[in-house]
Parts: structure tokens; C-alpha cells; sequence
């Protein structure tokens, strides 16, 4: 097997690059479209757009802002409200407890 970050010759059962130290043979996360909860202004949509399709926040707003103008307000704020109904929110991260150590 090969390393795809360096290239080297590895043991097909090795986890990690014996050259580069790189973690191999695991499959990349999917990514999946979801409203964003710290980068919203109204409901999250442009920016679980713009993070899905790995482009800047403001772009994405100012693009859809103009293809609203272009297009008519109705059918731009219709697809909006259609977009924040359908695209599911992103999820609330919670902090796990931490422990307290023990008096003895």
C-alpha cells in the first residue's frame, strides 16, 4: 500500500505512515448540508451553503441577495423559507462534564 500524502511504501495493515506520520486508510467524513448556528443573520441558510460548498459566508449572502433582485422577491424569499424548512440545523455541541477529583 502506498501513503497518499507522501507516496512511500507502507505495510497494508499500518494506520499511520511510517515516513510522514499521516493517518491512512481512513475514509474522509461525508459532508452533509446543514444551517449554520454560530454564522447566521436570519436562519442559517446562506452560511450551511457557503460551508458546504467551501466558499466565503458574505459571498454567498450578497449572491443570493442579487439572484433575489434578478428573479423577483417573491420566488427568492419563498426558496429561503423553503431552504430553512428543508435544510436541517446544524447540531448543538455540547461540553461534556468534567470531572471533579475526589477529596480523600
Amino acid at each position: 500500500m502506498y501513503c497518499n500524502a507522501c507516496g512511500k511504501i507502507i505495510a497494508d495493515e499500518a494506520r499511520y505512515c511510517s515516513h510522514c506520520g499521516i493517518l491512512v486508510g481512513v475514509s474522509p467524513i461525508p459532508k452533509k448540508l446543514m444551517r449554520s448556528r454560530a454564522d447566521r443573520k436570519i436562519g442559517g441558510v446562506c452560511a450551511g451553503l457557503a460551508h458546504y460548498f467551501e466558499l466565503d459566508t458574505s459571498l454567498v449572502r450578497i449572491l443570493w441577495f442579487f439572484i433575489t433582485l434578478c428573479c423577483g422577491f417573491f420566488p427568492g424569499i419563498v426558496a429561503y423559507i423553503l431552504a430553512w424548512i428543508i435544510i436541517p440545523e446544524e447540531p448543538l455541541l455540547l461540553r461534556a462534564p468534567v470531572q471533579q477529583p475526589v477529596a480523600s
